[in-house]
């Protein structure tokens, strides 16, 4: 899933729940939090805005309840 500049990142809640998206760098430095906050159930997104930074792969980690999911996403400028 190669993207430029930004990338959405769309996620479902089969219930309301507390929602972290963390992102790290691929040595697993912590870059950000893109949301935190308490969501309701159903389909939702968020964009990160990559302009700042260099090409390379990351990854972003959502957690929600007792459920964790990570993901690689890979930055081409």
């Amino acid at each position: 899933n190669p993207f430029n500049a930004q990338t959405t990142i769309q996620y479902s809640l089969p219930a309301q729940s507390p929602v972290i998206i963390e992102l790290f760098d691929i040595l697993g430095r912590k870059m950000g939090t893109l949301a935190e906050e308490i969501q309701p159930a159903g389909e939702h997104q968020v964009t990160w805005d990559a302009r700042g930074q260099s090409s390379g792969i990351y990854f972003y980690r959502i957690s929600a309840e007792a459920q964790v999911e990570i993901k690689r996403m890979m930055l081409l400028k």
